[in-house]
């Protein structure tokens, strides 16, 4: 398989894994900012006057797909995905996303024509925490 079919189906491969996951978890993000963090008489965006920490703490079970991997025979794809949160949630979160694996094959399988279809792998993606480390000591 050429480079340029093999990008292209990891391209496919991470948008229908996508859609599948905010299909299945209602992905819709209901973030809640405690009322004492705000300072509404100047402003009447909520999340202009909020800390950043305050934001973060508000966010459980989100998750964000950063980027796929596709070997070179395509018949196993890594999906990196970013999960806000505690470790124990971000724990509880990949495994309710590594649940949906089966599905996701499946979806893949109608959408995409492969003559193999992808075993998946989900892993936590830390290159965030990584950078934010490392900007800490460049600081």
């Amino acid at each position: 398989m050429n480079e340029v079919k093999r990008l292209r189906l990891q391209s496919q491969i991470f948008r229908h894994v996508v859609r599948y996951y905010q299909k299945m978890s209602g992905a819709g993000l209901n973030v809640q900012i405690p009322v004492d963090a705000i300072n509404t008489t100047q402003s009447s965006n909520p999340f202009e006057l909020a800390s950043i920490e305050d934001i973060t703490d508000a966010v459980h079970d989100y998750a964000t797909f950063t980027r796929c991997e596709l070997s070179s025979d395509a018949s196993f794809a890594r999906i990196f995905v970013n999960i806000w949160g505690s470790p124990h949630e971000q724990d509880r979160t990949l495994k309710e996303i590594r649940k949906h694996i089966h599905g996701m094959r499946s979806s893949i399988a109608k959408h995409i024509r492969m003559r193999v279809i992808p075993n998946l792998d989900i892993v936590k993606d830390d290159s965030f925490e990584k950078s934010r480390a490392v900007e800490k000591h460049l600081s």
